[in-house]
């Protein structure tokens, strides 16, 4: 990428470039951390099952009025940790949204910063290739001058 032409604009696409990366890579850790919550309530929706299936066989008889009553204190607190996981995970699919948007915008201004400099590039080559063509006309034109005026000696 030459900044000889359009200094500026080529600036403000390094700019907008590095806020795009930055971007991206807060999204990148936005959604790690949604994985992070999303596998951390999976973990206690299936201690929960497990603590569930446990509860039956309690009642079925082969446990204690101790160890029912442990048990569901432990659903207590695992009905607790998961409410507070689920809402954490709402918080962090929030910040994933946001994050995307976020990302989604620094892109599409770096793409048309982008495009408006592949645009100013594609004009300044269809102008060369125009001031070519009129200085291969013109050349073209004095020869056949000095050719039919006899001055091609």
């Amino acid at each position: 990428m030459t900044t000889t032409h359009d200094p500026g604009l080529h600036a403000v696409a390094r700019v907008r470039g590095v806020r795009e990366q930055d971007s991206l890579i807060a999204l990148q850790r936005a959604l790690t951390a949604q994985r992070e919550h999303e596998e951390r309530l999976a973990q206690l929706r299936d201690q929960l099952t497990a603590a569930a299936a446990l509860e039956a066989d309690i009642l079925g008889g082969s446990g204690t009025p101790g160890a029912l009553l442990t048990l569901r204190m432990t659903l207590g607190h695992l009905a607790e940790s998961t409410r507070l996981a689920r809402e954490e995970l709402a918080s962090a699919e929030v910040l994933t949204d946001a994050a995307r948007d976020r990302w989604e915008r620094d892109k599409s201004d770096l793409s048309a910063v982008e495009q408006l400099l592949e645009r100013r590039t594609t004009e300044r080559r269809h102008e060369a290739r125009r001031a070519e063509d009129r200085q291969t006309d013109e050349t073209a034109a004095q020869g056949w001058l000095r050719r039919t005026t006899g001055d091609h000696r």
